[in-house]
C-alpha cells in the first residue's frame, strides 16, 4: 500500500510539472527566456529616405529585423542602447552621455520616463527602468533626415 501511495504521489507530481510548464508556468524565471535588443531598425515616415523623408531608430533584436520584442537592460552595451540613449536625450531630456552603456543613469532615465508617460497617458507602464516592449510602445523616438542628420524632433 505504501508503495502504491508513493507512486500516485509522484504521477501527481510529474503530471503537474508537465502541465505547468506546457502553460508556462515553470520555476524558470521570466529573465532566463527574455531576448535582449541588439540593435535597431530603421523606421521611414512620409516615403523613402532617398524621398526626404524623416526616419527613427527603433531598439530591436537585430539590425532592421522589425522586431521588438526585446529588452534593452542594465549591463546591455549596444547599438540598442545608444538608439534609446539617443532618445531619451532628445526627446525626453534626460542629458545622458551617448556612449552605448545600459548603467545606472540610463536605467534612472527610462523610469523617470515611464513615470511621465504614465502620468500623462495612464498607461500603467511597470516603472522598472528596463526598456522592453510595452515601454517602446509607447516611446517617442529621435527624427533623423534623410541624409543621416539628426534633427530636434521626435515621432
Amino acid at each position: 500500500m505504501q508503495f502504491r501511495t508513493t507512486r500516485i504521489k509522484l504521477v501527481a507530481v510529474v503530471v503537474g510539472a508537465l502541465t505547468a510548464a506546457s502553460l508556462g508556468l515553470s520555476g524558470t524565471p521570466a529573465s532566463a527566456a527574455e531576448v535582449h535588443c541588439a540593435n535597431f531598425t530603421t523606421l521611414q515616415r512620409g516615403g523613402t529616405v532617398d524621398g526626404g523623408s524623416l526616419y527613427i531608430h527603433r531598439p530591436s533584436t537585430t539590425p532592421e529585423s522589425g522586431n521588438y520584442n526585446c529588452v534593452v537592460a542594465r549591463g546591455d552595451h549596444n547599438w540598442a542602447v545608444r538608439a534609446l540613449q539617443e532618445t531619451l536625450n532628445t526627446c525626453y531630456k534626460q542629458g545622458l552621455q551617448e556612449d552605448s552603456d545600459f548603467g545606472p543613469a540610463t536605467e534612472q532615465a527610462v523610469r523617470n520616463v515611464q513615470t511621465a508617460i504614465n502620468r500623462t497617458w495612464n498607461a500603467g507602464l511597470s516603472v522598472d527602468g528596463r526598456f522592453g516592449p510595452q515601454t517602446s510602445s509607447w516611446f517617442s523616438f529621435k527624427q533623423f533626415k534623410a541624409d543621416g542628420t539628426a534633427t530636434d524632433g521626435c515621432w
